[in-house]
């Protein structure tokens, strides 16, 4: 990572991340002009649109050397190309559905990688003014307060999340509802809020204890993998392998022990990779 100003690229990233977060929460409540990507549960607006191309056209100006990877870019016929190159990584709108129905769990994520790996994170809610961030070595924050993950090891005492997804396919929706009711008979309790961005945060800020999901793509995950790592929790795959950004695949959990006991217990479902 030399030649690389790190914390210039953090404060970079929350600059642009606040500014996006206008746009969100101006567009909020208003109607919002909904199209439909691979389903009619996968969703875009004109909001997601406007928030990636007013960031990439922004980091540009100062990082005209680093490569771009962005959701809507991707829609957009776009491949996904993750190599050695310093390379931002942005959701626009992370809970499209959420924001589509103005539920508050909405966010803008940015990462950054060097050499395939997760450098700068940057999380924020607009709606609730949740700023979370990390550096790589240098910890994760939420609104500048210091985060970490609970540590809990015991299922019978974890808040786990498991999203429904947005895929009709009967296969992956079959995994799905397995296990959820496999992971509600022996946790706590069990949520599914519909950002996978801020589940993450979740996680790492010790508010929840575990969080699964096959289907996202790396844009859903990398900003968050680097506050889960900074916050001391694990990342790893579903089935409890190590952890690829573009495999479609994450499981986050507070500790190792809680991570593979989850895994053990999950019916796994691979989507195509990214």
């Amino acid at each position: 990572m030399a030649g690389i100003d790190l914390e210039l690229c953090l404060q970079t990233g929350q600059r642009l991340a606040r500014e996006a977060g206008v746009m969100i929460k101006d567009a909020f409540k208003k109607k919002k002009n909904v199209m439909l990507k691979s389903s009619p549960v996968d969703l875009v607006t004109e909001t997601d649109q406007a928030v990636e191309k007013f960031i990439f056209s922004e980091l540009r100006k100062t990082f005209s050397d680093h490569r771009f990877i962005g959701e809507e870019s991707v829609a957009a016929g776009e491949k996904v190309e993750l190599t050695d190159a310093p390379t931002w990584i942005i959701d626009p709108v992370d809970g499209t559905m959420n924001f589509v129905h103005s539920f508050p769990f909405v966010c803008v994520s940015i990462g950054l990688t060097v050499n395939k790996e997760p450098v700068v994170g940057v999380i924020y809610n607009p709606i609730l003014d949740h700023m979370y961030h990390a550096r790589k070595g240098c910890g994760a924050f939420l609104n500048d307060e210091r985060i970490s993950a609970s540590g809990e090891t015991d299922l019978s005492k974890a808040l786990v999340i498991g999203e429904m997804g947005t895929s009709p396919i009967p296969e992956k929706m079959d995994c799905v509802f397995h296990n959820a009711q496999a992971l509600v008979a022996k946790a706590h309790g069990f949520r599914s809020c519909g950002s996978c961005a801020l589940d993450m945060c979740l996680v790492a800020s010790g508010a929840a204890d575990c969080y699964h999901e096959a289907g996202i793509h790396v844009w859903d995950i990398a900003a968050g993998a680097l506050l889960l790592t900074e916050a001391g929790a694990v990342v790893m795959d579903t089935a409890g392998g190590p952890f690829d950004l573009l495999s479609r695949r994450v499981l986050c959990a507070s500790s190792q022990p809680l991570g593979e006991q989850v895994a053990s217990m999950l019916r796994q479902y691979q989507p195509p990779r990214d």
